[in-house]
């Protein structure tokens, strides 16, 4: 399989939001949800996660949808 997976706006805008809204629900079970230091990088970290270990599943939903609606 050598076919190439352009990257859109829209793939990196939903994965935008699902990682701020994930950073901040896994930051508030994993920390007291107050505003502090500890509680903003810890959303950041959850952020990161997030990004990192859902990029790959967000390009197949978007690849399987389009293979998907052209048949």
């Amino acid at each position: 399989m050598t076919e190439e997976v352009p990257v859109r706006r829209t793939d990196l805008l939903i994965l935008m939001i699902v990682s701020i809204v994930g950073g901040v629900l896994l930051a508030s079970l994993i920390v007291t949800p107050t505003l502090s230091t500890q509680f903003i990088s810890t959303i950041f970290l959850g952020m990161v996660l997030l990004a990192f270990f859902l990029f790959i599943p967000v390009m197949g939903i978007r690849l399987f949808l389009d293979d998907w609606n052209d048949e």
